[in-house]
């Protein structure tokens, strides 16, 4: 009887770990990369077709370095992947998408003796569309750090340029979907603050009017403007890319640190995340901080988060981002370990008071990470691992729940890439035909002149001279409505008169019957000239 007895344990504990075992293998967790190479992500999108894209990088020799990215499904398992294949080195550093499948890819261009951002474009299918590298021959490298596209459609990318003054150092540039550099505007700068130095940022954000900047900067206190101290910093940006405000964090309170990302509390208040420096527990180092501020650039208070409720023990520790969970809680990404420096990722859940309510440490992990929250209120990061050799590293991608449990995997079957007719194959991407702009700063157009221009629609008219037709080319109609188009003579008298549909590109109109000499095409809008052409008819 007791054999039965203890054989029914044995049993039970064995189907336990059989169920266990076989939980674990339907929650997901990927590792990307080849031994004893170093491989690294830099940032993280959901797909149109919920799999995932990541940008990153894998290094074969010191000296040799492509861009990577990896498509993969919703359960984080590879679909394709691509080299950025360059002699000398490209990389990408952030992306984004759009609804109709295109992906934009700023990284940089290590081709030059300097170092220069890029930005590339990949339809559905993963083919490049266009390339192109922004030299500023005004400043001795530039890098940029993150990428979003508006509701207009325009791709902002911020950048970071460096000179020897190093009076502007962060700006915007602004691309149409076409490649085609818009604008380009400094923040921050030194002209308009002249105690700021050295600003840094490196995520871009848009949050419902304004765009929103966070990073870091050196900045006085107030009754000492010659001795500088690190400080958390954001920036706020008006609708048409105007500054509102700088904000250097704490500089009352002296907090010396840095933001790493902001979010949204509500629609008025939003919280940087980071550390600042600060003693614990008879220890001085980086604690994980969070900083409140409103839209109109005002702080409204900080917490820092106590060591010891992340873990007994617990030294160096950095927040990098936040999700909400719900109204009052957050998942976050953060730093942290019984060392200094150079601890493993891990995942808090955390109030806005700081209270720590649940942690996950990733032993391992390295190097960069992104987080982002899934369609279905799921959380997916991805991270540097350490190799077994613990000097080499792959690319983790895990995705966890609210608990910050691993989540399962899905069962049923998901279409990928329904946007390519065809399947995508894993490939090169030649990277050594992009074009290259050079721009100076005093050429390239600002915010308020190239936003002005959309005000008027410009009007080109070829063949001129024209002798049977004139055909007259249009761009911005899409901006304007009850357009008409009205045709003059030398002597003001009115020849042809047409409506233009917003959006309409051209006219064709026959001139044959028109005496020679000289005309005037007249394009208004809501009864206000805004384009005008002359034209010559033989």
């Amino acid at each position: 009887m007791r054999q039965i007895k203890g054989l029914n344990i044995i049993l039970t504990f064995l189907l336990i770990l059989f169920a266990f075992k076989l939980d674990a293998q339907h929650r997901w967790a990927a590792n990307f990369g080849q031994p004893n190479h170093y491989e690294s992500v830099h940032d993280l999108l959901e797909d149109y077709d919920k799999g995932y894209f990541l940008v990153g990088y894998h290094v074969i020799t010191n000296i040799s370095w492509n861009g990577w990215d990896i498509k993969t499904n919703i359960n984080g398992e590879m679909l394709w992947n691509q080299n950025l294949i360059h002699p000398e080195g490209r990389q990408g550093k952030a992306a984004c998408n759009d609804d109709i499948g295109n992906k934009y890819i700023a990284g940089i261009d290590f081709s030059n003796d300097n170092n220069w951002p890029f930005l590339i474009k990949f339809n559905a299918c993963g083919e490049k569309l266009w390339c192109t590298i922004y030299q500023d021959l005004d400043y001795n490298f530039g890098f940029p750090t993150d990428i979003i596209i508006n509701e207009n459609g325009e791709i902002i990318v911020l950048t970071r340029f460096n000179s020897n003054d190093n009076i502007n150092q962060v700006f915007l540039l602004c691309y149409n979907p076409n490649g085609d550099l818009l604008w380009k505007r400094p923040y921050a700068s030194r002209t308009d603050h002249p105690l700021i130095q050295l600003p840094s940022c490196n995520k871009l954000y848009h949050f419902g009017k304004d765009y929103i900047l966070s990073g870091y900067c050196y900045y006085p206190y107030p009754d000492d403007p010659n001795h500088f101290w690190l400080r958390p910093l954001f920036v706020g940006i008006d609708s048409l890319f105007n500054e509102k405000w700088i904000l250097p964090f704490g500089v009352s309170d002296s907090i010396v640190g840095e933001s790493y990302s902001v979010t949204p509390l509500n629609d008025t208040v939003i919280i940087g995340v980071g550390y600042s420096f600060a003693e614990q527990s008879g220890y001085y180092g980086r604690t994980s901080t969070m900083m409140f501020f409103n839209h109109n650039g005002e702080e409204l208070g900080f917490n820092v988060i106590q060591r010891d409720s992340i873990a007994y023990g617990t030294l160096g520790n950095t927040l990098i981002q936040m999700e909400p969970i719900n109204e009052s809680l957050f998942l976050a990404t953060a730093i942290f370990g019984t060392s200094d420096f150079f601890n493993p990722y891990g995942e808090l859940v955390v109030d806005t008071s700081g209270k720590i309510y649940n942690v996950q440490p990733r032993p391992n992990t390295d190097g960069f990470s992104s987080l982002i929250k899934t369609f279905d209120n799921k959380y997916v990061i991805a991270c540097g691992i350490n190799e077994p050799d613990m000097d080499h590293t792959d690319i983790y991608l895990y995705k966890i729940n609210a608990n910050l449990e691993q989540d399962t995997l899905y069962t049923q079957n998901f279409v990928y890439d329904s946007l390519c007719p065809d399947p995508i194959i894993s490939g090169d991407i030649d990277m050594t035909n992009c074009s290259v702009v050079q721009v100076s700063i005093d050429e390239a157009p600002t915010p308020e002149e190239y936003y002005k221009s959309l005000d008027a629609i410009t009007v080109k008219a070829y063949p001129n001279p024209a002798d049977e037709f004139i055909r007259l080319e249009y761009k911005h109609t899409d901006r304007h409505q009850n357009i008409r188009l009205q045709c003059y003579n030398a002597l003001g008298k009115k020849v042809h008169a047409e409506d233009i549909v917003t959006g309409q590109m051209g006219s064709k109109i026959n001139v044959s019957s028109w005496g020679s000499g000289v005309y005037m095409a007249i394009i208004s809008s809501e009864g206000r000239i805004v384009g005008k052409v002359k034209f010559v008819v033989k």
